[in-house]
């Protein structure tokens, strides 16, 4: 599990890298609306990255807690 969120982590900040690249060239030029729509898009993806990240901290959580744990203990 740890890693596939490696690997979404390790694409979200890829993607973080390209949208602050974009965003500063478009805080130079904020009437360039096809930059503006191309961030809204690294942004969504971004988000996507974040929740897989989360879905995989919340599953090794729960792997570890001591529940978890006593119950494939008894099996």
């Amino acid at each position: 599990m740890a890693a596939t969120a490696g690997v979404w982590k390790k694409k979200r900040d890829d993607l973080k890298d390209k949208r602050n690249a974009l965003f500063e060239t478009y805080s130079k030029d904020p009437q360039n609306f096809h930059l503006a729509r191309e961030i809204k898009a690294l942004d969504d993806e971004i988000a996507d990255c974040t929740q897989h990240v989360e879905q995989e901290r919340r599953a090794e959580q729960r792997a570890a807690s001591p529940i978890a744990k006593l119950l494939k203990s008894s099996k």
